[in-house]
């Protein structure tokens, strides 16, 4: 059966079955969650496509495509400035501070949204097409003799932080920091070492503040820094807060994306030298790998006045949490969704970009990124593969990953000339 239209699915409402017992408790940042989070949402979506869970002082999950594109896209009943439903915040001062773009709604979401639009544009992206090569290279040829790597730590979060800081414009002399402090922030086991991290960056991202104020914008960060609505600019704990889920936005969904991606390719052998010979189906496989393995897998809404949706009332103060992951596998969207399939009819008509006003401002430039990672990584690598007896550790909470992806390839001449011109 062909791909469906999102809004053209069943309003299941009405036909709703038992509440599965899991759901009163459901926490999507529970240890262990992502190994079994196909499997309840599913359960969850044949029963009803909006239930209630008591975690977190309450929130209703939305596991349905139909619901989740509803709320996404009606902003006038559901805001995105919503609280406890996200990751924890390194700089617990910043949470009840609504940060510009991702906390906030219209008409101020769209003043911010056009400031950064330039930035992200289809040429834009083009445009940093050969930096990224450059850097993804160079990381590359610092692995490919080693014949085995973690693509998550070793590739994946390096190459991403580094084009984050870039995109952002921290100043060239010390982007290797700033990037190093990121995936500390984001991947250090010790709280200690993270809250380190993420007070140093504060400093980077006040010090670009400050610089960027009144100046003539040249990147993305000074559009919002001189960006106002209705004549009044975004304070400095405003712009912090924006710095810390750009950072986030920039390093972690795209390194979530392209170890997703990888693992597929790794554990496929047919699909990679398939892949490896026309490497004009990587775009096709990026986007597939987006709705499969939907790196954002969650974002919450709150309810603005009483409503209803999929037959639950909601009332005003009430919180959602959107699960996009779960909309992308739902048949009403796609009849098989649970598998990783090219040649769909309609490769775009998902929601792994988000949908409304807070579609994914930066798609293109994620989009070509993770291509020319991947583009990079078969052609140094060669035919890596996943690690034999490897059992993948899935992420979830906010955003979906791997813990970590242990590959291999074969070390041998070819390699090293691959390498030594890739350094």
């Amino acid at each position: 059966m062909a791909d469906r239209d999102v809004l053209q699915g069943d309003r299941r409402g009405d036909e709703v079955g038992p509440i599965p017992p899991w759901v009163e408790a459901f926490d999507h940042l529970a240890p262990g969650v992502g190994d079994v989070i196909h499997e309840r949402t599913a359960e969850l979506r044949a029963a009803c496509p909006v239930a209630r869970s008591s975690a977190y002082g309450g929130f209703f999950v939305v596991a349905g495509a139909r619901e989740v594109d509803l709320a996404a896209k009606d902003d006038d009943t559901f805001s995105s400035a919503v609280e406890g439903l996200g990751a924890t915040m390194v700089l617990p001062a910043l949470n009840r501070v609504t940060a510009p773009l991702f906390e906030s709604d219209r008409p101020a979401h769209t003043v911010w949204r056009r400031a950064m639009q330039p930035f992200f544009t289809p040429a834009a992206a083009v445009g940093y097409e050969p930096e990224i090569r450059r850097m993804t290279r160079e990381v590359l040829g610092g692995l490919a003799l080693s014949g085995r790597a973690d693509l998550v730590a070793d590739f994946a979060a390096v190459v991403t932080s580094l084009v984050t800081v870039t995109v952002l414009g921290v100043p060239e002399v010390c982007r290797a920091e700033t990037a190093a402090l990121i995936r500390q922030l984001f991947t250090a086991a010790d709280p200690e070492q993270a809250g380190a991290a993420g007070k140093r960056l504060a400093e980077v991202l006040a010090e670009l503040v400050r610089e960027r104020r009144g100046a003539p914008v040249r990147d993305v960060f000074g559009a919002v820094v001189n960006a106002a609505v209705d004549g009044v600019p975004a304070t400095d704990e405003e712009l912090l807060k924006h710095g810390f889920l750009m950072l986030a936005a920039g390093t972690l969904t795209a390194g979530d994306t392209i170890a997703n991606t990888a693992y597929v390719l790794g554990s496929d052998a047919r699909l990679r030298a398939r892949v490896s010979a026309d490497r004009t189906l990587l775009g096709a496989v990026v986007e597939e790998s987006v709705r499969h393995e939907s790196a954002v897998a969650a974002t919450g809404r709150t309810v603005r006045h009483d409503t209803r949706l999929a037959g639950e009332d909601l009332r005003r103060g009430d919180r959602l949490l959107l699960l996009w992951g779960s909309a992308n596998r739902d048949r009403a969207l796609f009849e098989d969704g649970d598998r990783f399939r090219l040649g769909r009819p309609c490769p775009t008509r998902h929601l792994g970009w988000g949908a409304g006003a807070h579609h994914c401002l930066g798609k293109h430039l994620a989009r070509l990124q993770v291509r020319v990672v991947l583009d990079e990584l078969l052609e140094v690598l060669g035919d890596f593969e996943v690690e034999p007896g490897f059992v993948p550790r899935r992420t979830f909470g906010v955003l979906r990953g791997l813990a970590g992806l242990p590959v291999r390839w074969r070390v041998d001449d070819g390699l090293a000339v691959r390498a030594s011109s890739a350094r």
